[in-house]
């Protein structure tokens, strides 16, 4: 009996002690004290703090930052305390609303993006950040971050790879190119539009998007699908449908732009945007619409609705005519009216209208286009004999004859021309206005071979789409009939048909300048990124005894600049030239320049504040900051004497200047005139003729510029080339010459 009695009281004793303790728990758990682990801590629902760090990163912290300010933290995941001293960090706890929670609770996802969420409509003024749902498709592996695969692109992210399934959607937190969060799953259809099927037999799918090809074992599709250009939908990480596209055209490419692309036969269509490319001969890839070569190139284009999908390239281009934007007289694209007038019988064609035109009639581009500005009006001889002029509105020609077709298109700013002509015909007008026609029958030989290997190049680049044209008449690209095509210039084009200059199995880009002083050189001068791109461009010396010493020592190059030597070239007044010059007074005008050029390329002109840093914001105000200009120096030339970096003293600071046009355009600035071997003097300089040059500075303050050449001294000497003809070499000679390891090769 007293033993019952006994073990009753010790059963109620600890059911007391249990209450009591629960009871101060209570308290404590109340008082945030202490907190019991939640059951999204043991499922893997918390956040960590790696994903904490890297979704603060779009603001004035770095992932640095975030992460020194864990670093006392014990945990790897975000608690209730850590969250509030983070908010307090950011100094936005007053702004924000926090579901109530213990200081050990572990913050699950939804909590912290509920929270993030916040946290951007404060602080994120910019917008840096989106949040994009995506169809992770591949990865790839970097150092340290794995980069994700996307329908819409690359992201770099920290988070590993398990944390994805290919082809499943999610809904990511973007800055830029990179994921800094991820919510989790998204739900519904993914759709990669405008995808190449290569292949769909069996279970296996292969198909091109994006610039990269795929294959996914799927049981959507039960029949053999033929390759072509289709739209693949994906849900839960399969195929569940596949939608082929049938509808296509075809004509050459004439124009393009973001909005709109001229189809010969169809005129301007509109596109979806990114137009994908797909070439389908040979090994079957995805192009660039840069790919397709301007009215050289047969191509069909696979359309929706009233949009262009994609393009398709069925056979490798034929280089045949070349499209030349023709400019106006102030040197803009743009004309305020244009009328042509053609002397033989011409075809008129303005979208459904297609007009005989007699000889001599003149035509108004405005009768056609100011109410229909969308078409593009296209004159086209129907003899290759016939020629068309630009003249004025009584019919008086104001251009040369233009051999090829006529289209005038109407933009907001007016009207522009551009003449569509056989390749080998274009380089018959530009021979004689590069190089006269009185030079040795050899030296327009390898003219005409330089002309043919740059118009290639530009053919293929077509940098000037937009307005329907590979390139322009002017010093930009080649100078095209300034003067008419002379029987010298006909005969060294058409003797070398079809040949350019090839390096490593490529075009090469054969530049050409008008006189060297002696050497020609490399691509350095132009402070390039890549100097293995240019090869080719060597630097070789013309003169019957070569220089002793590297041109790079002060010293030797003013010895060698101011002596006298045989060459080539050296009978052309430009071979030598000095130039009385003062920079005193030219501060203002030398800041405009280098703001104007660093705006171009601003790793050519590098701003340095007094004490040696490089100034990381540029502006006027800072350049004004530099004070006065106090002098310009040599700091850096070439083995075969070019300038390569120009330093500019000021009362608090200096800038170093390179590549050679702007080094010549800052020189040009202070010089009075130019004075050539010959004693015949130029004025109103802007520009130096060459970067070959010393500074002498006279004891009166003032300058003396002493040069050679006459252009950037790249490739080859025209003058060059004709001294080497009459010397008996011939056009092939010649190139080699100039040019490294290249072969000259028939495009045809």
């Amino acid at each position: 009996m007293r033993r019952k009695q006994t073990d009753r009281l010790t059963v109620q004793k600890k059911i007391w002690l249990t209450a009591a303790v629960l009871l101060v728990l209570a308290v404590m758990f109340a008082a945030g004290n202490i907190g019991p682990l939640s059951d999204d801590t043991r499922s893997g629902n918390r956040v960590g703090i790696e994903e904490v760090t890297a979704g603060l990163s779009f603001g004035v912290y770095e992932e640095a930052d975030w992460e020194a300010f864990f670093a006392d933290s014990k945990k790897e995941y975000l608690t209730g305390e850590s969250l509030g001293q983070l908010l307090g960090h950011l100094d936005v706890t007053d702004y924000i609303t926090l579901p109530a929670m213990s200081k050990r609770h572990a913050v699950t996802r939804e909590e912290w993006f509920q929270i993030y969420e916040q946290i951007l409509d404060l602080l994120d003024m910019e917008r840096s950040v989106e949040k994009k749902t995506v169809l992770v498709m591949d990865f790839i592996d970097a150092k340290e971050q794995t980069i994700l695969v996307t329908d819409l692109g690359e992201y770099a992210t920290v988070f590993p790879e398990d944390r994805f399934s290919l082809w499943r959607a999610y809904e990511l937190y973007c800055c830029e190119n990179r994921c800094i969060g991820v919510t989790g799953l998204a739900e519904g259809e993914r759709t990669l539009s405008n995808a190449y099927l290569q292949s769909c037999e069996g279970k296996e799918l292969s198909f091109l998007y994006g610039g990269a090809a795929y294959r996914k074992q799927t049981g959507a599709v039960e029949e053999t699908v033929p390759p072509g250009v289709c739209d693949l939908v994906f849900a839960d990480g399969d195929l569940v449908s596949l939608r082929v596209k049938q509808d296509v055209i075809g004509g050459e490419l004439l124009s393009y732009d973001g909005e709109t692309i001229e189809i010969e036969g169809y005129g301007k269509v509109g596109h979806t945007g990114k137009i994908p490319v797909y070439q389908t001969y040979g090994e079957v890839a995805e192009k660039s619409i840069t790919d397709v070569v301007l009215g050289n190139m047969k191509v069909e284009y696979v359309t929706g609705g009233d949009e262009v999908c994609a393009i398709l390239i069925r056979s490798p281009a034929s280089i045949e005519d070349i499209r030349v934007l023709l400019l106006a007289e102030d040197g803009t694209n743009f004309r305020a009216s244009v009328s042509l007038i053609c002397d033989g019988p011409s075809v008129l064609s303005c979208g459904e209208q297609v007009i005989s035109v007699p000889a001599g009639a003149v035509i108004s581009a405005g009768d056609y286009l100011a109410a229909n500005p969308q078409l593009t009006l296209t004159v086209t001889p129907e003899s290759d004999a016939a020629g068309i002029c630009i003249c004025d509105e009584n019919g008086t020609a104001v251009s040369n004859r233009y051999a090829g077709s006529m289209e005038v298109r109407s933009c907001a700013e007016g009207y522009t021309i551009v003449n569509e002509l056989p390749l080998e015909t274009y380089l018959c007008a530009v021979v004689p206005s590069e190089m006269p026609s009185s030079y040795a029958p050899e030296a327009q030989k390898a003219q005409a071979v330089c002309a043919r290997s740059y118009a290639c190049i530009q053919l293929l680049r077509a940098d000037l789409a937009a307005y329907g044209a590979h390139i322009n008449d002017s010093t930009s690209y080649q100078v095209y009939n300034r003067i008419a095509p002379t029987p010298e210039s006909q005969t060294a084009v058409w003797e070398t048909a079809g040949q350019i200059l090839t390096y490593e199995g490529e075009p090469a880009e054969a530049y050409y300048f008008s006189t060297s002083m002696g050497y020609t050189d490399t691509a350095a001068i132009w402070n390039v990124e890549d100097p293995s791109a240019y090869g080719y461009l060597k630097s070789v010396c013309l003169n019957e005894t070569p220089c002793e010493g590297d041109l790079s020592d002060e010293e030797t190059f003013v010895a060698y600049i101011t002596g006298t030597t045989d060459g080539y070239d050296s009978e052309i007044k430009f071979y030598r030239w000095f130039a009385p010059a003062d920079y005193r007074g030219k501060t203002e005008e030398i800041a405009q320049i280098l703001l104007q050029r660093h705006g171009v390329t601003p790793r050519n002109i590098t701003f340095y504040a007094a004490d040696g840093t490089e100034l990381s914001a540029v502006d006027a105000d800072a350049v004004s900051g530099l004070g006065t200009l106090c002098g310009i120096t040599v700091t850096e030339r070439s083995s075969a004497g070019c300038v390569l970096a120009l330093s500019l003293s000021y009362d608090n600071g200096s800038v170093t200047v390179r590549s050679e046009y702007n080094i010549r355009r800052i020189l040009g600035c202070g010089a009075e005139k130019i004075v050539y071997a010959d004693g015949s003097e130029a004025s109103d300089v802007t520009l130096l003729p060459s970067a070959f040059c010393a500074i002498q500075v006279q004891p009166d303050g003032s300058v003396t510029l002493r040069g050679g050449g006459y252009g950037h001294g790249l490739g080859m000497s025209q003058n060059g080339a004709n001294g080497m003809a009459k010397a008996g070499m011939n056009y092939e000679e010649i190139l080699q010459y100039f040019y490294n390891e290249i072969k000259i090769e028939d495009i045809r």
